[in-house]
């Protein structure tokens, strides 16, 4: 398929299954069909793994390895830990609270229920030994990084014996080694030191038995070992993000509502939201941190400093470990720079204010730090939870009750949790802001997207609503999703008067802007939006299919009629 709209579409190949008119006629050719269909799959398929160029994905062979390293280190240790937790009820209640704690995780850690047990240990054991997989992949990037610093400094080559059949001493091992880090290069205690399920991961054999299927000393050197033979530019390529998502099992990532949000999909959003290399960014719901990696890069290439793009960045989080995450993220986007001190809050979005006086203190800046007033930019991926699964329903209905300055919609018990995410973000936007999010596809097709909608009408331009007819952005979620583009906008004449735009790509985005890394790929992303946004609509473009209406005074809903609406689809679409 053509790529420009210079381009036209080429035919490469023809198949004909069977000379028939009708389906009255196949049965004598059923077996050619079937054989010359293989046939033509089989030659698709050459035609499309020679593409060469892809996006790195949860197949990428680094994220493979690290994944299976985990699940082995979970399985050779969840005989003893659950042996341990079924013994200890003090104990079990400890790491029930830390699950819920760092990592918002709710387990029943029911021994009574062995299945649902042996699963949750399994899934607490992958998070104990992601954390340190995490310190790992952080070890090693200063092992390349430190000599070049300003100030250099060298670490250790980490080597943990293959044969040891002693958990604790692994673990002090690693210990030494992260003290080392942490003394050698001056920094990063808060991503050295955090050790959710530590404990239990190194638990101790007990009888011949236990001590004759322990493999600690295996298990571990194959983690290591998957970490060093993986090229590590920069923690901030998201690998470690990825590597969460895979290492959450898919029953429990649904039950969180966690889910990775692609490189080309960050990228458009936080280049769209940030214009200025001062620019002040927030992400509500920071997860991993690849929104903020993504502000950072994209303040950096506009011509920001290391040290001031990390000021201008702030990030909240409900869980202790994904804040952790997040820090780490930002602090290491740019190794060879000295330390800096991002502005990652673990606080729940809906307890944040403008003004508000937060917990966290920075190295150098008298007093704790103080929200801004409001801010330039707002991106992210709010979380996909229904409104009723959602636990801090009292927190959120007390922030939305001191937006005064808002006309809050009124949405139904049916509302997912990113609602109220864009309501309350609205906030913190000063005139002019932007606003970009992954939503879900709800909020066009369902009830509950109305009240949304109308709220969206009244206080932003509605610049582009985008979504993708040939690929799903989350493959694994159980909704479809769009991206949204706003701009805030206190005069109602500027926003009932905006041309707002519904587009539907017709390439994936990795064949429309270049891969990262590319040279080219920031002026891509920034000539595609201009395109997408502003630029003059063209049918016969094959990256993507613009519809434009007037806003009005409801966010287009005034025109729902369609006698009266936009022809939103064309015949090949319908």
């Amino acid at each position: 398929m053509a790529s420009s709209p210079r381009e036209e579409d080429q035919e490469i190949d023809f198949v004909e299954l069977a000379p028939i008119k009708n389906s009255s006629q196949a049965a004598p050719y059923r077996e050619q069909m079937r054989g010359r269909w293989v046939e033509f799959l089989d030659r698709l398929e050459e035609r499309l793994t020679a593409v060469g160029r892809t996006r790195p994905s949860v197949t990428s062979a680094d994220v493979i390895a690290l994944r299976d390293a985990i699940f082995a280190i979970s399985n050779e240790t969840s005989g003893r830990a659950i042996r341990r937790l079924t013994a200890d009820h003090a104990l079990t209640d400890e790491v029930r609270v830390e699950a819920n704690k760092s990592f918002n995780f709710a387990t029943a850690l029911d021994p009574m229920f062995p299945a649902n047990f042996t699963e949750e240990v399994a899934q607490i054991l992958c998070f104990g030994a992601f954390v340190v997989a995490q310190k790992l992949v952080l070890y090693r990037v200063l092992e390349d990084a430190g000599p070049r610093r300003a100030e250099p400094f060298s670490l250790d080559a980490l080597s943990l014996p293959v044969g040891s059949t002693d958990p604790q001493a692994i673990k002090a091992m690693l210990d030494r080694a992260f003290a080392l880090a942490i003394k050698r290069s001056g920094d990063y205690e808060t991503a050295f030191l955090p050790e959710p399920f530590i404990d239990l991961l190194f638990t101790d054999p007990e009888g011949a038995l236990e001590a004759k299927e322990c493999w600690v000393g295996q298990v571990w050197h194959r983690l290591l070992e998957a970490v060093i033979q993986a090229s590590w530019l920069s923690i901030s390529q998201h690998i470690v993000g990825l590597l969460y998502e895979v290492i959450v099992d898919e029953r429990f990532r649904h039950q969180l509502g966690q889910f990775y949000t692609p490189e080309d999909v960050v990228d458009v959003l936080t280049a769209f939201a940030i214009r200025d290399p001062n620019d002040l960014v927030l992400d509500p719901a920071a997860g991993g941190g690849s929104f903020l990696r993504s502000a950072y890069a994209r303040k950096r290439a506009l011509g920001g400093s290391h040290e001031r793009a990390l000021v201008d960045i702030w990030g909240c989080e409900t869980t202790a470990f994904a804040a952790e995450l997040s820090t780490v993220t930002l602090a290491t986007s740019d190794t060879h720079e000295a330390a800096a001190y991002p502005r990652v809050l673990l606080l729940d979005f809906f307890d944040l204010r403008p003004g508000l006086e937060t917990p966290l203190e920075i190295p150098g800046i008298l007093g704790r730090l103080i929200v801004p007033q409001a801010f330039d930019a707002v991106i992210g991926n709010p979380p996909y939870i229904s409104y009723r699964h959602i636990t801090n329903q009292d927190t959120i209905l007390n922030a939305l009750a001191s937006d005064t300055d808002l006309a809050l919609p009124k949405f139904s018990g049916k509302s997912d949790a990113y609602l109220w995410f864009i309501v309350h973000a609205t906030r913190f936007l000063h005139q002019g802001g932007r606003l970009a999010f992954v939503v879900s596809a709800g909020m066009i097709f369902s009830d509950y997207g109305i009240p949304l909608i109308r709220f969206i009408g009244r206080h932003y331009r509605i610049r582009a609503v985008v979504d993708s007819i040939v690929e799903r952005w989350f493959p694994e979620a159980d909704t479809n999703t769009v991206l949204l583009f706003l701009e805030r906008e206190t005069d109602a004449a500027q926003r009932e008067g905006n041309a707002m735009r519904f587009v539907r790509l017709r390439r994936p985005l990795a064949q429309i802007i270049p891969s990262p890394g590319n040279a080219d790929r920031r002026g891509a992303i920034e000539a595609f939006l201009e395109e997408m946004i502003d630029g003059e609509r063209n049918p016969s473009d094959p990256r993507m299919q613009i519809n434009q209406m007037s806003q009005g005074g409801e966010g287009g809903l005034t025109l729902a009629d369609a006698n009266d609406g936009p022809d939103l689809l064309d015949e090949d679409d319908e």
